[in-house]
This record gives structure tokens, sequence and C-alpha cells, in this order.
């Protein structure tokens, strides 16, 4: 049988309303003692009480819930994402409801419909090229709404790590320890998006040098490992084989690893490898390997102080609404063996 708030009440010997203001933030002006507030929380755990969080929305109007749209998690940085994300808004005492892009597609419309028939009190969009959700974003329902990644949302507030620091430091990094060749491995979903800034940048610090750009595309995800280790082989049989790879990330940097020690090239003697998203792993592994540090959890903390501030503004009609806010925060080289040619 449910346990009630008037089972609670009885527990605890107190009136019924002083539970619901205790257990269930209602909006009366009861004022409760620090050991009656202590008596009802023991007795609500004690007896196994369960809020009814619809009943909850239905009287606050509020789910304490956010929506977080995020990339697959077969990617193990978007996997760091949703955990962090998690995190951050539970101690803003928010849970997290994910739907996350499963492919590379762009078609995310449907997964944006799906977070909001889940009435959330505000989202959170990793968004990386312009799709189809754009124009539902923009609409006034859903000023609550922060995007994070690679490219913006009109309208919206928007957080990213500025990519270019960090590519620029890499590939500065590589010439340095004597690369001449350096090229650039990518998957192909990757190399046409409009948020891909990784080529962009590659190619302009290419083209400053005098030397002609050596992008390796592959066929397949941006976590697709096999695919990459594919492609580093068939470079490593080229004529003319480059003695720096700069990666789309670092799933595509392991893969790249594998591929060149499979053909009997070694890292970072014949060729200096360097990743992007600076995951755990990548600093234990037996060749640990550089790469472009994004500052993942600073850019989550600022977009959930960014959205909490969004839905805060939008309880109160009056309230004059904040200026849209852009923060960008640098990226970083980790520099490890992989790239440290002696």
């Amino acid at each position: 049988m449910q346990v009630t708030l008037r089972d609670v009440a009885k527990a605890a010997q107190v009136h019924y309303g002083t539970v619901s203001h205790v257990l269930n933030g209602s909006n009366s002006n009861t004022r409760v003692s620090a050991e009656t507030r202590q008596r009802i929380i023991e007795a609500a755990e004690r007896l196994g009480y369960q809020p009814n969080r619809v009943a909850q929305q239905l009287r606050t109007r509020r789910s304490n819930v956010i929506g977080l749209l995020s990339g697959a998690l077969e990617n193990m940085f978007f996997a760091r994402l949703v955990s962090l994300c998690a995190a951050i808004l539970e101690e803003e005492g928010y849970e997290l409801v994910l739907a996350m892009r499963r492919k590379d597609a762009p078609n995310d419309l449907h997964l944006l419909n799906t977070l909001n028939s889940r009435r959330p009190d505000g989202l959170l969009i990793w968004n990386e090229e312009n799709t189809e959700l754009h124009e539902r974003v923009q609409r006034p329902d859903m000023t609550c709404t922060v995007t994070i990644g690679g490219t913006p949302i009109p309208g919206r507030d928007f957080v990213y790590g500025n990519l270019r620091t960090g590519v620029n430091e890499a590939l500065n990094h590589m010439k340095a320890q004597g690369c001449k060749k350096i090229g650039y491995i990518t998957p192909s979903v990757a190399i046409g998006r409009e948020g891909d800034t990784r080529n962009q940048f590659y190619r302009q610090w290419i083209n400053e040098q005098g030397h002609e750009a050596r992008v390796f595309v592959f066929e397949g995800s941006a976590y697709d490992v096999a695919g990459a280790a594919q492609c580093a082989q068939q470079i490593a049989a080229c004529s003319d084989i480059p003695d720096g790879l700069f990666c789309f990330n670092d799933m595509i940097a392991i893969g790249a690893l594998f591929g060149l020690r499979k053909s009997g090239l070694l890292v970072p003697d014949d060729v200096a490898l360097v990743g992007c998203d600076d995951l755990p792993l990548t600093a234990e592994m037996e060749v640990p390997l550089s790469s472009v540090a994004y500052p993942l959890e600073e850019m989550l903390r600022n977009a959930v102080h960014l959205l909490l501030e969004r839905i805060r503004q939008s309880r109160m009609p009056d309230a004059v609404q904040s200026p849209l806010h852009e923060v960008s925060l640098p990226t970083t080289l980790q520099i490890r063996a992989s790239s440290i040619r002696a």
C-alpha cells in the first residue's frame, strides 16, 4: 500500500499541512522548527514515503527536471558530459532527463519533442550544426534553453569551448617537435559540418605555414575506433607518410594509434599524434596521448548557471530579462608522450 502524507503526519504527530510544506514544498506560509522538520523527514524515511511528482508539478508548476540533448553515449566524450551534467544539476536540486542522438544524423526534432513531453523546467542542448530543431527552439515558449558546443542557436544563451586556441597550440607543438608534414584525420560525418571548426583551424594554420593541407577522411562515426585504425593503416601505406597527425577527437586518435602500430610505425618517433577532448583514459594508455582539453566541467557549470537564471526570470513575469550571454572558454593542449619526439 502506498504511503501517504497523512500516514507521515500521523507518525510524526504533526498536522497534514506541515508535512506537505516540508516534503512537497507547498506554497503555504507555514513555519516549521528544525526539530519538527527533522521528525517529519525521519518519519517519511521510516515509512518509505515517495512524493507524487505529478501532483507536485501540477501544484507548483515546476518539475525540478532539466532536459539534456546530447550526442551518442558510445562516444566517451558525451558519456562524460552526461555524468558531469547530472552531478552539477543534482547539486542544484534538479534531476536530469536525457535524450541522445544515437547516430550522427542531424534529424533531432523528435528528440526535442520527447524532452518537452516531460515538461522540464529548462533544456540544455549540445549543438554542433544547424538542424531541424533550431526553428523550434527559437519560439517564445523555449526561452529557458541554453546551447552548448560549437554552434549557437539565435536568441538563446550559448556556452562553448574555443577550439582555435587548443588546435593552434597542438599544431605549433608538433612543429616545434620537428614535424614538417602534419595531417588531419577525421570521420566523413564531421568534415562538412558547420560546427566542426577543427578542420577550419587546421587548414588556416597549414596555409599560414605555406604548406598544403593533408586531410584524411574515413567513412564512419566520430567514435569509430576501428574505422580510424583502418584509415591510419592506409596512411601508413602512402609513399609520403605524414610525420604528425592531428585527430578529430580522442576516440579517433586511439584508433589511429592502433592502426599506425599495426603497420609497424612508432608513435611518436615516426608519427606524432594529438587528439582532442582529453578524455581521462588518454593519460593512462601505454603511449599516453597528447590531447586538446575541453574545459567541459566549467562549460557545463556556466550553462547550468545561465539556465537556472532564465528559469528564475520566467517565474517572474514582470522581471527584466537579462541580455543574451555567449560564454567562450579557451581550450588548451595537454602534452604527453604521443607527440614528444626525441
